[in-house]
């Protein structure tokens, strides 16, 4: 209502009804209410969606982990799709099952592998402990067979403790240590020198030190020069080169032929030509898989003149 005074006496008052302006208000009070429980609705059900959307995934890869660890079965694959970081989780858990797969496999094949080089010397041993139950022996033929039995126990002595090199984890409770590789290269030729009663030579250009643990490099040496040792005749030295980081150790017996090179540091391989020699076949494992926990590379090549030379290359 408006009111207006007039010059001579009274007023002038003007109105106008807004009760239609007061219930478009309360219409449009009422729309607000009703478009804001849709928006909360509409915004809770969007949540839920991608909450449900997300949580999908995760759900899967913990019922694969559940069953994974109730079957013992590690061929299962995860097939998840999803956001980036989903399909990542799922990429990275499939990787941990093939690395696991891996691992039992070759624990599986170690222990098939162990069990049949187990087999040779103690079926010898229960042979030659029953010859020696016989009376009518001569002392000769027993002094034979002791000597066979002492070899045997020997051979498995040193295969056991191959076996735990390999299959232990305990070789990385040593801590790394900057190693001189000219100081460790020599220590372990003088040892060999004096075991053996054979010459070596060490010819050094520039060595390096390197990050690594002492005792299993001390290992891996010691096995490529026995191994030198036994195929380089008792007239010929064993060389060993150590060029910066780099070691070499080269032997001038028969070689290796190109069809065995692939598989010399597999466990318990043994070449044709070699089986009849002494050896469990897995003294070049060990240097391979002292290379692979170093993050260093092995080879073999022909030596230059007949021969085989066996290389560790350590990274720069």
């Amino acid at each position: 209502m408006l009111s207006v005074p007039i010059p001579r006496g009274g007023a002038l008052q003007l109105g106008k009804d807004i009760s239609d302006i007061e219930s478009a208000k309360e219409g449009i009070l009422l729309w607000l209410f009703v478009l804001g429980l849709l928006a909360i609705f509409a915004s809770g059900s969007a949540g839920w969606f991608i909450a449900r959307r997300t949580a999908r995934p995760i759900q899967k890869l913990a019922a694969a982990a559940e069953h994974i660890a109730a079957t013992r079965e590690l061929t299962t694959t995860l097939d998840i799709s999803g956001d980036a970081e989903i399909e990542q989780l799922a990429t990275s858990f499939n990787t941990m099952l093939v690395a696991l797969r891996s691992s039992r496999e070759q624990q599986q094949q170690l222990v098939q592998d162990a069990s049949h080089e187990l087999r040779t010397p103690l079926t010898s041993l229960r042979a030659n402990s029953e010859l020696l139950e016989r009376e009518n022996l001569d002392t000769e033929t027993k002094n034979s067979i002791l000597r066979d039995i002492r070899a045997e126990v020997d051979e498995l002595t040193a295969l056991t403790s191959e076996l735990s090199s390999l299959a232990s984890d305990q070789r990385f409770v040593e801590a790394l240590q900057i190693t001189d590789l000219s100081e460790a290269v020599e220590d372990v030729a003088s040892q060999a020198r004096r075991r053996s009663g054979r010459v070596i030579e060490i010819h050094q250009k520039m060595p390096g030190s390197v990050n690594l643990r002492a005792s299993q490099l001390d290992r891996a040496i010691s096995n490529l020069i026995e191994n030198a040792i036994k195929f380089s005749p008792t007239s010929q030295p064993v060389e060993i080169f150590v060029t910066n980081k780099r070691i070499e150790v080269c032997d001038h017996g028969p070689g290796i032929s190109d069809a065995d090179k692939p598989f010399i540091f597999d466990r318990f391989y043994r070449a044709v030509a070699t089986r009849a020699l002494p050896g469990s076949g897995l003294g070049l494992a060990i240097v391979k898989q002292f290379a692979d926990d170093h993050g260093a590379v092995v080879d073999v090549v022909d030596t230059p003149g007949g021969g085989a030379t066996i290389s560790i290359q350590f990274s720069e």
